[in-house]
């Protein structure tokens, strides 16, 4: 049973370390953990097998027959402490399996957590999660992705000058790039402008993400269409395109990675810790990765950005495919409108998807399309997708006035083995993936896997062609790729058969660090018939101080007249932008330097502010946190209410960084690709009698626009009062009956305990109306105001 389709794990040493918060919530074991103090306390089976790890110890009842007591390392982050998997399965005494090809992790039943006994667990954790809460001052307050009317302007600006010498001709011009985000009438906008004294390129689009209507997400401008199999897979171009209804994948086989960085930045894709593919982003600064492996079960894909001053970043995320990702009678639909870019061929479509089952689809595409010679074809076209917990069926046909074509795919999972096939037949059919009617059959397959143990990938796959000239094409390729220490490894060989001979092909790729150096290199060989290098590129950079990076990168091609080339570059980093020059040497003789200044640029409509940084706003998130005294508790910041100043939060990466004056923390370069948790420091409040409305924001950030988030802080109110019961006429007091104050409006509830004098005390209770209530019998109710204190008359029982 799937708990979670996120879960970040840590892996150094060929050890595995799990979150531990993460871990315990999800299977309802009362754990908990204090991020500020880097320490975790809770019990298992029953409360006197205490759990406790503080103070660089860690104490707790070992649960199976591992004795082992050696140190362990605790890592963190912002969000959870991370344990070893083996110290993990100690403690709670399970059998704990990782599957490396799959990134996830079984756990055997067993009679500590006996999976079969899940509502009496549950009962037993929201018991522990009820006193947890109300130990924690402050709830979460969660801000969803929200877009402006009118938006705020993120730009990311590239210049500089460049000389050369070609062919004997010296040559001097002034290039450069600007690249924008911002929000327009409630969308997201991106524009990218490019000139150099041989061209100007333009790209744009606005697109909207829904979540509460019919229709999830819609863009104009640049586009990438949906996989149409057999007719059109993710073509770019200028368009029009939308999805409605349930979320379908026309194409299960595959998915398209693709985005926004810098110019110039590389970009390499990562599935299951397995070298995907490499791309140099060009002046628009998009990259696309088309047909992306997507197989049963979790896909971890990372993201590796390279920048040309020695910049590095990365970004995560997941995709599951299993039964769960449809549902009976479910509906959805695609529909587009584009002209290619690279002939200018038009095409429009619609695509409608249906659940006939929880694991059976069909689907019908209305496809017009323009062929090589610009005449318009009608292609219908059906397909079915069939899928189980470790397979999945694929059909595809296509309907042409003058023939068809059609596909079966087969996909599954065994064990730590990925495996695709497929075959694809036309008769006399033309289209896009198809042009000019050159393939009559073609038919692929692909299996991939972990060696368990080695920290090593493999893949095997094979493409066979028959063309209707007659002749036929086949490719064998075999792959393997693994981590050496924090250097990634991977070595592919590509076996291709023509009519006229056979070739024999290789490609090596590193990537990692050494030392203080970042190294990443790629080569490319011919082994047979004849041994030549086609290419071997080499980039290494280093930080040389706090202000400046250094970085060569060489490169061989002896296809080319000048077959090597190098390029040393020097970076001086300044807080407002990088100064790089870079200079090019060619084996012809020829050169080119270039002396480049890079800014990226927020511009802050709402109080007409800028901000400049070296780093980009262009793929980042910012929030403005307005923090204030909530005098009236109505969570509006109000003219007569006062700011509050010095306020800290945690989850960033300036956690010193205060409110100022006017109660404003800005908080720029989140990463939108996941959620941020930004938590108050609590001990930045001016006064112990302040207590915030939520304590934790969790926010989902978008470039381009700067969301407020306002941090309303209430003065507490106290509440005393005194119970007596009347025994044979005598006033006594109530000594230890139970008094609750249980706020109207939430699930908020207080707890308190008469004293021996008959006296009980509320103290540091946020505002608002409440009921009193004595054992289970309701008093009274109770409104508060901040900073309130209420003496109630006296109550007998």
């Amino acid at each position: 049973m799937p708990l979670s389709e996120e879960m970040f794990v840590y892996h150094l040493n060929g050890n595995y370390y799990l979150p531990l918060e993460f871990f315990a919530e999800q299977l309802l074991l009362p754990v908990q953990v204090d991020i500020e103090t880097k320490s975790a306390e809770g019990w298992f089976i029953d409360e006197t097998r205490r759990i406790d790890i503080s103070q660089n110890l860690m104490q707790y009842w070992a649960n199976n027959d591992d004795c082992n007591h050696l140190k362990t390392i605790v890592y963190h982050d912002d969000w959870d402490l991370y344990i070893d998997a083996n110290i993990i399965s100690q403690m709670y005494g399970l059998v704990i399996a990782f599957d490396s090809a799959r990134q996830s992790y079984s756990i055997t039943e067993s009679e500590a957590i006996p999976l079969s006994q899940l509502i009496a667990r549950q009962k037993r954790f929201d018991l522990f999660n009820e006193k947890k809460l109300n130990a924690k001052e402050g709830l979460v307050k969660n801000i969803p992705k929200q877009y402006a009317n009118s938006g705020d302007l993120g730009l990311n600006i590239d210049i500089g000058a460049r000389s050369q010498r070609l062919n004997h001709h010296s040559t001097t011009a002034i290039d450069g790039a600007v690249q924008g985000r911002f929000d327009l009438l409630q969308h997201n906008g991106y524009f990218s402008y490019s000139w150099s004294d041989n061209n100007t390129d333009l790209t744009a689009y606005v697109d909207k993400e829904l979540t509460d209507s019919w229709v999830s997400h819609y863009r104009i401008g640049n586009i990438t269409s949906h996989n149409l199999a057999l007719v059109s897979e993710a073509s770019s171009g200028i368009g029009a395109q939308f999805s409605a209804g349930s979320e379908f994948h026309s194409d299960l086989r595959h998915i398209v990675v693709e985005g926004e960085t810098e110019p110039g930045w590389d970009v390499e894709l990562y599935r299951n810790n397995g070298l995907i593919d490499v791309q140099r982003a060009k002046a628009d600064g998009l990259y696309r990765f088309i047909k992306v492996p997507y197989y049963i079960g979790i896909n971890q894909y990372q993201l590796r950005f390279y920048g040309p001053n020695g910049e590095v970043r990365s970004e995560s995320f997941s995709k599951l495919l299993d039964t769960s990702v449809m549902e009976q009678g479910s509906f959805g639909m695609s529909a587009g409108a584009m002209s290619r870019e690279q002939d200018d061929l038009k095409q429009y479509y619609t695509n409608f998807n249906w659940a006939l089952l929880d694991n059976l689809t069909a689907g019908l595409a209305l496809i017009q399309q323009q062929d090589i010679n610009e005449q318009w074809q009608f292609l219908p076209k059906l397909s079915v997708n069939l899928l189980s917990d470790s397979n999945l069926l694929q059909l595809n046909y296509v309907h042409s006035v003058g023939g068809h074509a059609a596909s079966v795919a087969l996909q599954g999972s065994l064990e730590a083995i990925d495996w695709q096939a497929e075959w694809r037949s036309y008769n006399n059919f033309r289209s896009w993936d198809n042009a000019e009617g050159r393939i009559n059959q073609e038919a692929n397959v692909d299996v991939s896997g972990f060696f368990d143990g080695a920290g090593v990938n493999w893949g095997l796959g094979g493409d066979w062609q028959r063309l209707s000239s007659g002749g036929e094409r086949t490719q064998i390729g075999f792959s393997l790729s693994g981590q050496l220490s924090v250097i990634d490894l991977s070595n592919e060989l590509r076996w291709s058969v023509f009519s006229n001979g056979s070739k024999l092909n290789e490609r090596f790729a590193v990537s990692g660090r050494i030392g203080n150096w970042s190294l990443r290199s790629y080569v490319d060989l011919n082994l047979s018939p004849d041994t030549e290098f086609n290419q071997w590129v080499a980039n290494i950079n280093t930080t040389l101080n706090d202000v400046a990076n250094y970085q060569l990168e060489l490169r061989y091609q002896p296809n080319l007249e000048g077959d090597f080339s190098s390029r040393n570059s020097l970076s001086y980093l300044f807080d407002y932008g990088t100064l790089r020059l870079a200079v090019d040497n060619y084996a012809t003789g020829d050169w080119l330097a270039q002396l480049r200044w890079n800014s990226s640029l927020l511009w802050e409509t709402t109080d007409n502010r800028w901000l400049i940084d070296r780093n980009s706003f262009i793929n980042t998130g910012s929030v403005k946190i307005v923090a204030f005294q909530d005098d009236n508790a109505n969570g509006l910041f109000d003219a007569n209410e006062v700011p509050l100043s010095g306020l800290q939060f945690s989850g960033h990466s300036s956690p010193n960084n205060m409110t100022d004056k006017n109660g404003e923390l800005l908080i720029t370069q989140l990463q939108t690709s996941r959620g941020h948790k930004l938590a108050l420091n609590e001990r930045s409040l001016p006064d112990p009698f302040l207590v915030p409305v939520a304590s934790i924001i969790k926010v989902n950030a978008h470039p381009g626009y700067i969301q407020p988030i306002a941090f309303p802080v209430m003065f507490t109110a106290e509440v005393e009062g005194y119970i007596y019961q009347l025994n044979d006429e005598n006033q006594q007091a109530a000594k230890g009956v139970k008094v609750s104050l249980k706020s109207i409006v939430s699930d908020k509830e207080y707890f308190s305990r008469v004293e021996y004098d008959g006296v009980f005390i509320f103290e540091q209770i946020t505002p608002g109306e409440y009921e009193l209530w004595v054992k289970d019998r309701f008093i009274q109710p109770i409104s508060l105001k901040p900073g309130d204190f209420q003496q109630l008359e006296e109550i007998v029982l």
